[in-house]
């Protein structure tokens, strides 16, 4: 019994002439480490609104809103229900469009947007239907990042139309029901599949 507590005794006269461990926050700016898994930030320009944040958050902390009406997706972050996991940014297929920071004071008394992080992008809506079919920037990025293999997609045929500057009346002029003609012009998927669907039909009625 003797040992321990000489061993105690050396202990206690170290800590009284060595410094302490923890840091003098919040009287001192405390500086965590740079891996510091801290509030996610989304990065405007890098984020192209695809949602895969959204979909992978274990603790459902952040919101996708689609405003149809005004064509827009609104990507919003909120940190009091955030475990900052960072599932977001693994699954970020920018790999840039959120990420963890080293922000660790995300503590507040009052429920406001002040410290809700949020991104806006413009939603792309099928002519015919009217469903979503992604983002303005997420179509984008996808024919950018195909390149010449885009050329097997609708949505990046009509993407790179627009980017070539080639003008087209189909918009004016589409009216429905869908044809199988219709299937490159069509760019949601809703639509493709109610197209073959009504042709399949035409075959078994002959």
């Amino acid at each position: 019994m003797r040992k321990p507590k000489i061993r105690e005794l050396k202990e206690a006269i170290t800590s009284l002439f060595s410094k302490p461990y923890t840091t003098k926050f919040p009287h001192e700016e405390h500086k965590p480490f740079p891996r510091f898994r801290g509030k996610p930030q989304y990065n405007e320009e890098k984020c192209v609104g695809c949602g895969g944040c959204f979909q992978v958050c274990p603790s459902k902390a952040i919101d996708m809103i689609d405003d149809v009406e005004n064509r827009k997706r609104i990507l919003i972050h909120n940190p009091d229900k955030c475990i900052f996991c960072g599932e977001c940014e693994r699954n970020c297929i920018t790999k840039e469009g959120i990420k963890l920071t080293n922000q660790f004071d995300v503590s507040y008394l009052k429920e406001t947007d002040e410290f809700r992080d949020k991104v806006e992008h413009n939603l792309v809506i099928c002519i015919a239907c009217g469903e979503i079919i992604g983002t303005e920037k997420h179509i984008s990025y996808l024919y950018k990042k195909l390149g010449n293999l885009a050329f097997s997609q609708p949505n990046l045929i009509t993407e790179m139309i627009k980017n070539l500057n080639i003008k087209t009346e189909y918009e004016e002029k589409f009216v429905p029901p869908i044809q199988r003609t219709d299937i490159l012009k069509v760019v949601c998927p809703k639509c493709r599949r109610i197209a073959f669907i009504s042709d399949e039909k035409k075959e078994l009625k002959k």
